[in-house]
């Protein structure tokens, strides 16, 4: 608990204040004390969001659904204003965890604690119901484990159950991975979405994972759309079945919340109450009865601090990536709490939008997604890791940045400001001279010291020399209506290949035609690992270089991402699933849920791929799927799918990670440590590329600049130069 502010009232009602338990844009949450000694739970509104329509609308409507919902296992409001000049709100004090911080902490439930932990949801969301509410935000961090039995908190986007859905512009409101099918549609929002929900809190709590994974936002919502729900690892059958009814896409065919405690039976004889802790596991009850009795404890207000010497800046809000939103951490005491609000007094609104904060009370929690990602983002203890060094920047186009190196060069994409007019620049890595460009032209990935261009208006396609710019030959395109364009040039070394339904493969020494193909539908060409690859709607193809003719086919929906090294070829499914194949004969060997992005990168017996949100890096073992290690580089991802972007680049013996907190991570790729960072201009918006011992970095803004590791210092050449 914090002390109380200069400006902070010592009452709120009939309430004397105690201390802060959180702060944030809205408001403060309060420990407060009522006139019989209960200790109460007080969120107070800023006077200055009060007059405002669309908050102070918000308010009311969240202190109406608390108080209209009864029942042992949710949060009582106690009292409440929402009229008052600075609008506040009374609910129980409740010490104890959250169910997400109850499988972080301590794993998984197991099935005798999931059972009982079932029948108490479901019996606070038929109260709930009953009241003629939708909750509308269940999820696992709004279920508190108490004393007193679990309870269902936060109602600061329910709504009456006949009214119509909230939306903003172009999104719907809940949380990621924790929304019904309908939610996502933005479609009218009735109980049959909180069993929905129910049954994905219950999936989590028996499996520690989300069942609709917890990857960008488009994938998840894909998969709830869908039906897709990772349920492998739940073994038993009446829990399976249980979760598997619940989320039933059709909202009419989901039992309701009554109807769950009918699939569950009554309980056990002998089995330990609800209303206590003895149904949880030892290590779990043993942590929240102590919550409670620190809790119990008679306390009074904290003192004041001078001026200046303790102001609401000093609590840091963050995010923990568990898709629960952000945590106002205040700073560590002697002794880590981990006592929390409960109720609806458990939310503050945020200033932009109908997000809720979950206020924690809380110490320096090294299992705690935000703490790790800072110690990550440091390196080590002693301080943040060293920073690299700009050799140089320079703009080399107006928009449609992308870069290549071959042949010692760097090769850069672009076209003028209305996208209409490509160009490609080629430049010395050491001190970014253009060395050669050619006009109305667009590179492809090279092979080796050649590049292969696109000109004409894509009626040619020719072979030059990357370090000289030289021509080594020129293929005329025929004009074919059908062909569907020359898309991509790739090379594997046998055949030059291009076309998007036609496919020709082309002499790589003379560019004469060799082949055509048509795989059927439109395809998207890729060269890795000495492959020909063609990803279609529903597959991935390998095509033999000397023939054309497909070789194998795996079954893959909208398949992207492809790479290939050390026998394997991988790609990702638009469900964000990562797909293993073998590359000689197209066999399955894995596939892993919510594991891919784009740039992933494969060697060494490794992939290294975009997993789960964006700044987070995970190294797989190439073979067998098995994770070697993982890596979250940003405390706060942006969750925005049209944002997200992990940008990487494998070069010998570091992996360069690209993020949208625009810096640059150069990672080892044995552990992940992080070697050295740069700050960089948006790192995330172009794929680097590595040559000649820099990294170079595109931005969306056209410029390209070139970093070197921190042990590098310039050699008269211009070129970096390791100090010993």
């Amino acid at each position: 608990m914090l002390p109380l502010q200069r400006p902070d009232p010592d009452r709120v009602g009939p309430y004397r204040l105690l201390g802060r338990l959180g702060a944030g844009g809205m408001g403060v949450v309060y420990l407060g004390r009522s006139p019989s000694g209960r200790p109460v739970a007080i969120k107070v509104i800023q006077r200055r969001f009060a007059g405002q329509p669309r908050f102070a609308a918000r308010f009311r409507r969240e202190v109406a659904a608390a108080r209209r919902v009864t029942g042992v296992f949710t949060a009582p409001v106690l009292d409440a204003d929402p009229d008052a000049a600075a609008p506040w709100l009374a609910t129980a004090y409740l010490p104890g965890l959250t169910l997400r911080e109850v499988v972080t902490r301590f794993g998984p439930l197991p099935p005798a604690a999931v059972r009982p932990l079932a029948a108490g949801l479901a019996e606070a969301l038929g109260e709930i119901h009953r009241a003629g509410v939708v909750h509308r935000d269940l999820k696992p961090g709004n279920v508190m484990l108490t004393a007193g039995g679990p309870r269902v908190i936060d109602f600061g986007i329910s709504r009456p159950e006949d009214s119509v859905t909230i939306t903003r512009a172009n999104s719907t409101v809940g949380t990621p991975g924790f929304m019904a099918p309908e939610q996502l549609r933005a479609e009218k929002t009735g109980p049959p979405a909180d069993v929905f929900v129910l049954g994905s809190t219950l999936a989590y709590a028996a499996t520690g994972r989300e069942p609709f994974g917890d990857g960008a936002l488009e994938s998840r919502d894909l998969r709830v759309l869908h039906g897709r729900a990772d349920l492998g690892a739940i073994a038993e059958r009446w829990l399976l079945d249980l979760i598997r009814a619940c989320l039933r896409p059709e909202p009419e065919r989901r039992p309701t919340a009554a109807g769950v405690l009918e699939l569950l039976g009554p309980a056990d004889d002998g089995a330990p109450s609800l209303l206590g802790t003895r149904w949880l596991p030892a290590a779990v009850a043993e942590e929240i009865d102590r919550c409670s009795a620190e809790a119990a404890a008679p306390r009074g207000p904290a003192p004041r601090p001078a001026a200046g010497d303790l102001g609401l800046d000093s609590a840091v809000t963050t995010d923990t990536g568990s898709g629960e939103g952000p945590v106002t951490r205040p700073p560590a005491a002697g002794t880590a709490r981990r006592t929390l609000l409960a109720g609806a007094g458990a939310a503050l609104l945020t200033m932009t939008g109908f997000g809720t904060l979950l206020w924690r009370l809380a110490g320096d929690d090294p299992g705690d997604d935000d703490v790790r990602s800072a110690t990550w983002r440091t390196g080590t203890a002693a301080g943040p890791p060293p920073e690299g060094v700009s050799r140089w920047k320079r703009r080399v186009t107006e928009s449609r940045l992308e870069l290549f190196a071959a042949g010692g060069v760097l090769l850069a994409n672009g076209s003028d400001e209305k996208g209409e007019k490509a160009h490609v620049r080629a430049l010395d890595p050491r001190t970014g001279k253009v060395l050669w460009s050619r006009e109305g032209a667009s590179a492809s990935r090279p092979y080796e010291d050649v590049a292969y261009l696109s000109f004409d208006r894509a009626a040619k396609v020719g072979a030059v020399r990357a370090a000289t710019g030289e021509a080594l030959w020129t293929h005329d395109v025929p004009f074919d209506v059908d062909g569907g364009g020359t898309g991509d040039i790739v090379a594997t070394g046998q055949i030059v290949a291009y076309g998007t339904q036609k496919i020709t493969g082309l002499d790589p020494s003379t560019g004469r035609r060799r082949w055509e193909t048509r795989p059927g539908g439109r395809v998207t060409l890729f060269a890795a690992g000495g492959l020909l690859l063609a990803v279609a709607e529903t597959a991935l193809l390998a095509l033999d270089a000397a023939t054309g003719r497909t070789r194998w086919k795996y079954p893959l929906d909208y398949g992207d991402f492809p790479v290939a090294a050390d026998g394997m070829v991988f790609a990702v499914d638009r469900f964000g699933t990562q797909h293993a194949v073998r590359a000689g004969t197209g066999a399955p060997a894995w596939k892993l849920p919510n594991a891919g992005g784009w740039g992933g990168q494969a060697g060494g017996g490794r992939l290294y791929t975009e997993a789960r949100r964006d700044g987070e890096v995970l190294a797989l073992d190439a073979a067998t799927g098995r994770r070697i290690w993982s890596r979250a580089l940003l405390a706060r991802p942006k969750d925005d799918p049209r944002a997200q972007a992990t940008a990487l680049c494998l070069a010998g013996p570091t992996l360069y990670v690209g993020c949208t907190d625009d810096v640059l991570y150069a990672l080892d790729p044995a552990d992940g440590r992080i070697q050295w960072t740069y700050g960089a201009d948006k790192p995330a918006a172009v794929q680097p590329v590595s040559t000649g011992g820099l990294v170079i970095l595109g931005a969306p803004d056209g410029h390209v600049r070139a970093v070197a590791p921190p042990s590098a210092q310039p050699n008269p050449n211009g070129g970096p130069r390791a100090t010993p």
